[in-house]
């Protein structure tokens, strides 16, 4: 067998070149092609022959599963019949990216699936209309292949075609995360994406908003993260509690008078900063409280798609108003109205955390 390397340019011709990839795919062969971490070698993940020949020319025994390559997160859905919290939100901060998701199965056992972020390997996955199994493209316990001509060094005349997109951006395999236990989740390999930011990430995460962030919803979050002290979710994971502000003057501190009120319940927030309300903090909260209906349409304007995780911190659908340059006595009294709206949501968070 002669290797084929078909050079990537960027220009109109790419699209016929992923288009003849896709048919020796369709077909049973075996693909190598760029993706941020590594190069990966493709299969068709449906082809029990095909699967066969990848575990061939890997030298790689039979029986151990390969990760799929899938084009969006409703396709991971569809090739293990679901993805629970966690799993959504991982899945929601890091793809497409280098982060592997090992999740139960449907039909028993486990998948690792990953949506990749290269362009290349984005509309291969298109082209293609299936997931691929995509191991990186060498041979068992050799060193991960970066660029086109690594992989024609240790597989050359074994497989068809290689797609060269030139070098991988990262150099690095993904970050592998498991989330088929009862307990939390486990980092199965460190990648290109550090665990302890992965393992800080899937926490089940309350945000909390305001305007400014220097009163209602630092008062918010102190009293959240009192009432959860020591719970954790279905996986054994404690809560995580942040609080933002739609138009926060970022790094200033808590209201004094603000302070005074949480002192009074020996709740402190002195060191608390101010921070404003960012796309990643949205991503990775699993509920988002806000005071008011504004700070609410002002989310969804910044992104959409919240709308399911986010409500007002009132069960009851009560405002809570601003008591800035108000009286000590007007940050009790909406310390109190807070107070009495989380007594009615932390029990909410709590049954929904699973």
């Amino acid at each position: 067998m002669k290797t084929e390397v078909l050079r990537l340019d960027g220009s109109d011709r790419d699209l016929s070149k992923l288009r003849y990839a896709s048919r020796l795919l369709q077909a049973g062969a075996l693909v190598a092609f760029p993706t941020e971490t590594v190069y990966g070698l493709g299969a068709d993940s449906r082809n029990p022959d095909a699967l066969a020949e990848l575990n061939k020319v890997k030298q790689r025994p039979e029986g151990k599963p390969y990760a799929l390559l899938v084009p969006s997160i409703r396709a991971a859905e569809g090739a293990c019949g679901g993805l629970n919290r966690i799993a959504h939100k991982l899945a929601r901060v890091y793809w497409p990216g280098a982060l592997t998701l090992v999740v139960r199965h449907k039909l028993g056992g486990t998948i690792g699936m990953r949506l990749p972020e290269h362009p290349v390997t984005r509309a291969l996955l298109v082209q293609c209309g299936f997931p691929l199994a995509t191991p990186s493209a060498n041979l068992s316990g050799s060193p991960e292949p970066r660029s086109a001509e690594q992989v024609l060094e240790q597989l050359d005349g074994k497989i068809p075609l290689i797609l060269d997109g030139g070098p991988a951006w990262e150099g690095r395999a993904s970050t592998v995360v498991r989330l088929d236990s009862e307990g939390p989740p486990q980092i199965q390999r460190e990648g290109s994406l550090a665990a302890a930011e992965v393992l800080r990430t899937a926490l089940p995460t309350l945000l909390f908003v305001c305007t400014g962030n220097t009163c209602r919803s630092p008062m918010a979050s102190a009293m959240a993260a009192k009432s959860l002290e020591g719970r954790t979710d279905a996986q054994g994971q404690p809560f995580r509690v942040i609080s933002a502000g739609t138009a926060a003057h970022v790094g200033s501190p808590a209201d004094p008078a603000a302070v005074r009120a949480m002192v009074e319940i020996e709740l402190d927030i002195r060191s608390h900063i101010t921070q404003g309300v960012q796309p990643h903090l949205l991503d990775e909260a699993d509920w988002i409280f806000t005071m008011t209906r504004a700070h609410r349409e002002s989310i969804l304007m910044i992104m959409p798609e919240c709308e399911s995780r986010i409500r007002l911190i009132s069960e009851r659908g009560q405002e809570i108003p601003d008591p800035a340059s108000g009286s000590v006595a007007r940050y009790r009294l909406v310390r109190d109205q807070l107070a009495q709206a989380l007594r009615e949501v932390i029990p909410t968070v709590l049954a929904q955390a699973v």
